[in-house]
């Protein structure tokens, strides 16, 4: 048993990493609430569209190193972590309806809106946490780490349009 733990906790970290490198998992059959994009009065340049990016990601990453500890000191058994993962959410959320009023257009504007939809689907995944049993923690690790692994993805597409190194 205390070998699945070890495993869905691995799975966790992962999952979560994605989500504060700026590029979070999600599924666009996610329940989450959607951010909704503001709007810009002229179009940025892509320099200050990614200095935007950047700028937003950095509460994301300080909000993953927290969420990152927590699992770390609890051991074997994400479970009672509901509270950081609520915080983390809050964070992601931020930093989604940030994002989506930076000035990006044409495919970033685009890759934008796929990266928000994977963050809500890493959001519905820690939302999640707490009906989570010893019985299916291991499957919603297995998830929340493939979940991460789009979200790293669509991060990383979202950064290479912006100019920007991979996370």
């Amino acid at each position: 048993m205390k070998a699945s733990h070890i495993t869905v906790l691995g799975s966790v970290v992962l999952a979560v990493l994605a989500v504060g490198c700026g590029s979070s998992p999600a599924s666009s059959s996610s329940s989450a609430a959607k951010a909704t994009p503001a709007s810009t009065a002229t179009p940025a340049s892509t320099a200050q569209v990614g200095q935007a990016f950047l700028a937003a990601a950095t509460p994301v990453d300080a909000a993953y190193a927290t969420w990152v500890a927590a699992l770390k000191a609890a051991g074997d058994n994400p479970l009672p972590l509901t509270s950081q993962a609520s915080a983390y959410v809050s964070v992601l959320n931020t930093f989604d309806s940030t994002i989506q009023g930076i000035g990006a257009t044409g495919k970033a504007e685009t890759d934008i809106a796929s990266l928000v939809t994977e963050d809500n689907t890493v959001i519905a995944d820690l939302n999640s946490l707490s009906s989570q049993t010893l019985s299916t923690v291991s499957a919603w690790g297995t998830k929340a780490l493939a979940d991460g692994v789009a979200a790293i993805t669509a991060g990383d597409v979202v950064r290479a349009d912006l100019g920007l190194p991979a996370s």
